[in-house]
């Protein structure tokens, strides 16, 4: 026999105990605290809670409140709880009994409008639960902030409205300040329940005008765009109180424009009973398409288009609703009904005295001399009595026929309707299937066969067009595709897919992807077959290289490397190989989590760092940007305007290209000054730009989908709308199509990057790799984003951890809002450690932690709190610290390399221009060196090119031969470079010198 534990006491420790054993443990939200609601969220998946807590002293009670519609008396029961728990006084005792004045017994919760209008549309009594997002994969950023404004103009809060990308799509967020006229500042936290919009509310009912009731800021723009007056409220569905209701008194009409959903359905009733007396009339309706009205008005339809929601709208009846008692409605405010007209108008026009149809039972039976002298008048009444019920029954027998006959000739008549709108249906069926077969199936996309097999199969066995297309659609999806339907209906014949547009985006991502695949195959193979292994070595090197492809991940891709290891294949051909795998193969790959411990990610741009030269020539990258600068320095010239900072921007960007480039750029400029209004054409025109071919890649990235969708879904394929997206991403397509196929400047490996990007973009894919270009210049931008997003996912994670810590019984109430400024700045400076931007003394030179805890000490934060608190900032600002260490080691790779380019192109310069000073004389090591600054290198890259200089007595070209007859096999001043290094990592003198 199990004991049963004892409950904790006070309706605070009841709930909060219990809801903990049923969800988990819940997250301060201000005065509140969030759980996920055990009515509908307690399926132990991720959810973004939606139920909130909170104690009310004054009352002595819990505050329980579901912001997703649930009743109290759900989430309780879920607990094992009931409403009494949520209240620390007992009840009075009712005044001279015995008992309590609240029944003990249950009671049946009545039905409400919004339970019956639930009912009647088939949605769930309770609102759903969110699905799980996934992993958050941007972080949060604002988006929009919707000032709340009072009846004075005077600004009392905002609503601010977050997003961030998760895994499975986007999701948002909204928070509230409020404005604090003592400092002049928004600061968190909620404000005075007033309506959105108020003011222009205001204005509308003093007009007589309608006022419409929507969810959500979103929807009030959306209203506004189509001329109306809309407001809503603070807080989510579930929050208009009477407050927010008592501002619209004096309406005469009220529209509620409920979301199609529970929560939509429960919010229109609580607004509607707040408004009763307080407006003239109420409607209740919701989109005809969509969720909302946003949705309603995106989709094509008028504001006449909202449909009434049955059992909520007081002037439209439930589906199965009984004609009821006629209701006294003024004319104006009485719907329009319509009704078949009556046969002859005196049939509902007349009124008989209910006294007349009294049966003859109810007549008394008593006898006066009265009757016998009234006997004449009362057989002539009779009479006439008689006459007038025969006559009532012929006009109901007419009245009856009339209605027959109405009924015969309507179902006539949408008989005859049904025929015409069947014919001009299956002819406009027929013209688009025809448009689409003499277009070509094979430009057509998915969506359009999609769409195009739907109408082709339900109009098979009427249209002998439609069989006729029907049979060639089949054929073109199993060709195309690899996909087989049924020609009869069709559906996708394996079964296991119904829907026929995913089955066909299924496929052809699988064979965009298995094309990076073989086409990465194609290049390791090639790499493979130039090195100088044997040829039976070779053999087994392309087995292992077709079992990657097979199954590729990061596993195989490391037992690969092994393979070319062992079997003595260069490292500067297993890097070029992985870097082809990682970024051409497999560009999105991730380790799986089992394999973490075993296996490190690859990344392309690592990859790229180890190779000795770049694949792309910094040289060719730069000549599109040459050419820009060039123009802009023009418009200066012409302007009269300064050219410093311009010709500083040439001179460094220039610096990598070879000296015939370089003499062709500063030619031009000599040009530009002496004509600065002559049209100079441009000297790359046909090299790529990458920027910009990068912007065109992610702008066809994201209309493709949409204009495809488009196309699709438009019952004409001439669809003004579809044709404009099509042509968009048309003009997108040909201008990456011209790039790929002429363009200069791009490596053979970008090539095949942007073919399988664009194959990928037409599979249905949106989302574009991170590294597009294989040249250094892009790859260092890519790692700079990277370490960005790490520090700020880092900082982050340390603050939310930082305010736990001042959010719990320790600290005083509001201690993170009193301190949120110092705190940001600490972050915000950590954030700036992790991406490289510093050092940990200079962090602490800031004296940042410092006047955070002297701001927690002012709030009154006790010190073993604060001592806690700074010893986990000082852990983050290590980790943020050792961070940016790598992110700068990185970014000085990169620099290297960059470097190491300037000054081989220096020597070649120096060298080609063999005619001017003596190669020892002062003038010319003098012309060296400000060539060698002007170009951006660093300090201590200027001291190893000047040093290796005068390291050498003769141009290197005249360099001595070995004792074998070769050339020297080091580079110019690789000694005195090993010299300054020497002993030590690290750069400059104090590091390499021994001082």
């Amino acid at each position: 026999m199990t004991t049963q534990q004892p409950r904790p006491q006070g309706s605070w420790e009841t709930i909060t105990a219990a809801l903990v054993s049923k969800v988990g443990e819940g997250k301060p939200s201000g005065a509140w605290t969030k759980y996920c609601c055990p009515s509908h969220e307690g399926d132990g998946r991720a959810h973004r809670p939606s139920l909130a807590v909170k104690y009310d002293s004054d009352q002595q009670r819990t505050v329980v409140r579901c912001f997703a519609g649930c009743e109290n008396e759900q989430v309780l029961e879920a607990v094992g709880l009931e409403v009494k728990d949520m209240f620390d006084r007992r009840l009075d005792r009712a005044a001279g009994r015995g008992r309590r004045a609240y029944r003990s017994r249950p009671q049946q919760r009545p039905v409400s409008r919004s339970d019956r209008a639930l009912e009647a549309a088939g949605l769930p009594p309770k609102q759903p639960g969110r699905p799980d997002p996934g992993r958050q994969t941007s972080p949060w950023q604002q988006v929009a902030a919707y000032p709340y404004v009072a009846a004075d103009g005077a600004v009392v809060g905002e609503v601010i409205r977050k997003e961030a990308q998760f895994e499975h799509g986007r999701d948002k967020e909204f928070t509230q300040r409020r404005w604090n006229s003592t400092t002049g500042e928004m600061e968190a936290g909620g404000f005075a329940p007033i309506p959105y919009q108020l003011p222009q509310v205001l204005e509308t009912i003093a007009e007589g005008g309608v006022v419409y009731v929507v969810e959500g800021e979103k929807d009030v723009a959306a209203a506004a765009s189509a001329g109306l007056t809309a407001t809503t409220n603070a807080g989510g569905a579930m929050s208009w109180s009477g407050e927010h209701a008592k501002w619209l008194a004096g309406a005469g009409t009220v529209v509620i424009v409920a979301d199609h959903d529970t929560a939509g359905y429960r919010r229109a009733d609580r607004v509607m009973a707040s408004l009763e007396g307080l407006v003239g009339r109420v409607r209740v309706v919701q989109a005809a398409t969509g969720k909302d009205l946003y949705d309603h008005l995106q989709l094509g339809h008028e504001i006449a288009d909202l449909v009434p929601i049955p059992h909520l709208d007081p002037y439209t009846p439930g589906p199965a609703a009984v004609a009821a008692p006629a209701v006294s409605t003024p004319a104006a405010e009485t719907p329009a009904v319509s009704a078949a007209p009556s046969a002859d108008p005196a049939i509902s026009g007349g009124s008989v005295p209910e006294y007349l149809l009294a049966t003859s039972g109810d007549v008394p039976q008593t006898h006066s001399d009265e009757v016998d002298s009234i006997s004449g008048s009362w057989s002539t009444f009779m009479r006439l009595f008689m006459q007038q019920l025969t006559e009532m029954a012929r006009k109901a027998a007419e009245k009856r026929e009339h209605a027959a006959r109405v009924a015969r000739e309507k179902s006539d008549r949408e008989a005859e309707e049904l025929a015409v709108r069947h014919a001009t249906e299956q002819k406009a069926v027929e013209v688009r299937l025809s448009k689409l077969a003499d277009a070509g199936l094979d430009n057509a996309s998915r969506t359009q066969l999609a769409e195009a097999i739907v109408d082709a199969a339900a109009w098979r066995e009427d249209s002998q067009v439609a069989a006729q297309v029907m049979g060639q659609l089949s054929h073109q999806v199993q060709q195309r595709f690899g996909v087989r339907i049924d020609p009869l209906t069709g559906e996708v014949a394996s079964g296991t897919t119904p829907d026929l547009a995913g089955a066909l985006m299924g496929a052809e991502s699988d064979r965009a992807a298995t094309a990076r695949l073989v086409t990465a195959q194609k290049r390791m193979v090639e790499l493979v077959s130039n090195t100088a292994v044997e040829a039976d070595r070779k053999a087994e090197l392309y087995a292992a290289i077709e079992a990657w492809r097979a199954h590729p991940s990061a596993k195989s891709l490391t037992e690969l490397t092994k393979v070319m290891d062992d079997k003595g294949v260069p490292e500067k051909v297993r890097t070029q190989a992985r870097f082809v795998a990682v970024y051409i193969g497999r560009p999105a790959d991730v380790v799986p989590v089992a394999d973490l411990a075993a296996v490190r990610a690859v990344q392309p741009t690592a990859e790229l760092r180890k190779l000795p030269e770049a694949l792309v020539d910094p040289g060719e990258e730069v000549k599109p940007r040459v050419d820009e600068l060039l123009g802009r320095f023009q418009d200066r010239v012409k302007l009269g305007a300064p050219t410093e900072s311009i010709r500083t921007q040439l001179a460094e960007t220039i610096a990598v290209m070879t000296p015939e480039d370089q003499a062709a750029a500063r030619d031009r400029g000599l040009a530009i000054t002496k004509a600065p209004t002559q049209d100079f054409p441009a000297l790359w025109p046909d090299h790529v730009d990458r920027d910009e071919l990068a912007t065109k890649i992610r702008m066809y990235a994201t209309l493709a989908p949409q204009a495809e969708l488009a196309a699709g879904k438009a019952s004409d394929l001439d669809d003004a709308a579809a044709a404009g997206l099509m042509r968009q991403a048309a003009k997108h397509r040909g201008a990456i199509t011209k790039a790929l196929k002429s363009g200069k400047g791009l490596h053979e490996y970008e090539r095949d990057q942007i073919s399988a990007v664009l194959r990928d973009i037409e599979a249905g894919k949106t989302q574009t790799p991170d590294m597009l270009f294989a040249d250094d210049r892009s790859a260092t931008a890519v790692d700079a984003d990277r370490a960005t997003l790490i520090a700020r996912d880092t900082s982050y994670a340390h603050r939310r951890q930082a305010e736990q810590m001042l959010k719990s019984n320790m600290a005083p109430e509001g201690t993170v809002r009193r301190a949120r400024t110092e705190l940001g700045r600490v972050i915000d400076a950590q954030t700036e450690l992790g991406r490289g931007h510093g050092t940990l003394p200079d962090y602490e030179r800031l004296g940042l932690d410092q006047q955070l805890g002297a701001k927690l000490a002012a709030v009154g934060v006790s010190e073993p709190l604060r001592n806690k608190v700074a010893n986990h900032l000082d852990s983050a600002a290590g980790e943020s610290a050792s961070a940016g260490k790598s992110a700068q080691r990185i970014a000085d790779r990169w620099a290297q390399r960059r470097d190491a380019v300037v000054v081989a192109r220096s020597v070649a310069g120096a060298a080609a221009g063999a005619a001017g000073p003596d190669y020892d004389s002062p003038e010319r090591r003098a012309d060296l060196e400000r060539d060698v600054r002007s170009a951006g290198v660093s300090e201590d890259s200027v001291a190893q090119r000047m040093a290796a200089d005068a390291g050498r007595a003769r141009p290197p070209s005249a360099a001595v031969r070995n004792a074998r007859g070769g050339q020297r096999r080091t580079s110019p001043g690789a000694g005195v470079s090993r010299t300054q290094h020497r002993g030590r990592k690290g750069r400059g003198p104090e590091k390499g010198l021994g001082r």
